[in-house]
C-alpha cells in the first residue's frame, strides 16, 4: 500500500514512540526493525542523512544478534541511501554486502533487490549494459519468487535505459509491463511514475495528445497520494508538453 506524505510522517512518529519503549525494556530484535522501518520511512521522505542514521544503528544490532537476513536488507537500503546523495562507490560497497549475504543464506528476494540496485547505479553513472545485466537477473528472480513490484521495477527501468537508447518502442513495452503490475498491486506512486513515463515516450514521438493525456493521469495520482516531487515533475512535462505545441 502507498502511503501519502502525512501518513509517512506519522508512521515516523509512532516508530520512534516505539524506539523509547525499545529501549525501555531492552527489546534489542524490536529495536533494530523499528530503526529499520524508521529508515525506510526517512528513505521515502528523502530524508537521507536521519535514512543512514536509523540503518546504521539497526545494522550494529542485526550483526550483534546474528540476523542475517535483515542485516541484507539493511546493507541494501544503505546502498540506495549512497545512491541517492550521489555516492556511487560507497553504494556499490554496501549493495555488494547485501548480495553476498543473500546470496549466501539463499534470500531470492534480498539478492533480486541488490541487483535492481545495482541496475539503478549503473543507470545513475550511464553504465547502461551493466545496468541491462543486473536488471535482467533481477526479472528472473522476482517472476521466479512472484515478486511482482520487484518485476515493475525492473521493467520500469528497462524502459528508461531504452528510451536512452532511443529504442522508444522497446522502452514503451517495458513501461506498459510496468504500469500494468503497477495496476495490479495497487503500487500508486509506480503507477503515477509509468504513466508519466510513457506520457515521455509519447512526447518524444510527437503523439503530443496522448503525452498530454498520460502526464495529467500520472499528475492525479500523485496528488491524490501527496507526492509532491512527482507533482512538479508531472506539472514539469505538461509544460514542456504544451510549449512545444506553441513553438
Amino acid at each position: 500500500m502507498f502511503l501519502c506524505l502525512a501518513e509517512y510522517d506519522q508512521a515516523k512518529e509512532c516508530f520512534q514512540k516505539a524506539l523509547v519503549i525499545r529501549n525501555e525494556i531492552g527489546d534489542r530484535q524490536g529495536e533494530a526493525i523499528d530503526y529499520g522501518k524508521l529508515g525506510s520511512v526517512c528513505l521515502s521522505l528523502a530524508k537521507y542523512d536521519q535514512a543512514k542514521e536509523n540503518l546504521l544503528k539497526a545494522l550494529a544490532i542485526r550483526k550483534e544478534i546474528g540476523d542475517r537476513q535483515a542485516e541484507a536488507v539493511d546493507y541494501g537500503n544503505l546502498g540506495t541511501v549512497f545512491r541517492c546523495l550521489g555516492e556511487y562507490d560507497k553504494a556499490k560497497e554496501y549493495l555488494q554486502k547485501a548480495l553476498a549475504i543473500s546470496k549466501e543464506i539463499e534470500f531470492r528476494e534480498g539478492e533480486a533487490a541488490a541487483y535492481v540496485n545495482f541496475g539503478t547505479v549503473f543507470i545513475s553513472l550511464a553504465e547502461y549494459g551493466k545496468a541491462e545485466e543486473y536488471l535482467q537477473k533481477a526479472l528472473v528472480i522476482s517472476k521466479e519468487t512472484g515478486d511482482k513490484k520487484v518485476e515493475a521495477c525492473c521493467y520500469a527501468s528497462l524502459g528508461t535505459i531504452f528510451e536512452t537508447y532511443g529504442e522508444y518502442y522497446k522502452a514503451k513495452q517495458y513501461y506498459e509491463k510496468s504500469l500494468v503490475l503497477s495496476k495490479e498491486i495497487s503500487h500508486r506512486q509506480g503507477e503515477a511514475a509509468s504513466y508519466g513515463n510513457l506520457g515521455a515516450i509519447f512526447l518524444t514521438v510527437g503523439e503530443h495528445f496522448k503525452a498530454e493525456e498520460y502526464f495529467k493521469r500520472a499528475l492525479v495520482i500523485s496528488e491524490i497520494s501527496g507526492d509532491k516531487e512527482g507533482e512538479a515533475t508531472q506539472y514539469a512535462r505538461l509544460g514542456n508538453e504544451f510549449g512545444s505545441r506553441a513553438w
